[in-house]
């Protein structure tokens, strides 16, 4: 996945709006009859949160669960801030903080890269897209990306890249850096396979308020 990176970065700028086990299931304890209602309307309730992808592209928001081919992931939060830890952003910029959780549906191992999840905004242009500050990349162009942000002591953040075993769950925060005045933004994750064609594209649309 990570070899056609630059491909696939091109593929989404040009497409505007582009660790542990499941949870245990919970125990109801109540009377016989009250059980199966509260387990019926528990069990609608998590299906209307999965979206899924129809004709090639899922749209959904914050807390949806967006259910891909190898993996489903849910944007749990977004705030924009003027540093995360040791982080801070350029003049005219914003740190925009994601916390985001990856589940792995696949049977095998995935290896899970920073660079699957971007953001953009405005337009469809260089400078309407951003990927996370963990990604480093001699060649890149968008004037959104800073190449030699100080990572050392940041605790929390999605490390770039992650090796996750069948059924495992990641959640960690994924730091980007965006210009001031913006505060709607969409995630953007492509389907990409082993063989290097492209699957689905997975849109979740957010608003961001600012928290020092």
């Amino acid at each position: 996945m990570k070899k056609m990176i630059k491909l696939m970065l091109v593929l989404l700028m040009g497409l505007s709006a582009a660790c542990g086990k499941k949870d245990d299931q919970i125990e109801i304890t109540t009377e016989a009859n009250l059980e199966t209602t509260e387990s019926t309307e528990t069990t609608t309730e998590e299906t209307s949160n999965v979206v899924e992808s129809a004709y090639g592209k899922a749209e959904g928001k914050i807390g949806n669960i967006m259910k891909a081919t190898d993996l489903e992931f849910t944007l749990n939060s977004a705030r924009l801030a003027s540093s995360y830890q040791t982080i801070t952003p350029d003049a005219g910029m914003n740190l925009l903080i994601l916390n985001i959780t990856t589940h792995v549906l696949q049977n095998g191992e995935m290896k899970l890269y920073d660079t699957d999840y971007q953001v953009q905004w405005g337009g469809t242009g260089e400078e309407d897209y951003s990927t996370p500050l963990t990604y480093r990349d001699e060649w890149a162009t968008a004037p959104t990306y800073k190449r030699y942000v100080n990572l050392d002591g940041v605790e929390g953040m999605f490390p770039g890249e992650a090796i996750l075993q069948p059924d495992e769950t990641i959640t960690a925060d994924y730091v980007y850096q965006v210009p001031q005045g913006f505060n709607a933004f969409t995630l953007q994750f492509q389907e990409f396979f082993e063989d290097e064609s492209l699957g689905d594209r997975y849109i979740v649309s957010f608003t961001a308020d600012m928290q020092e």
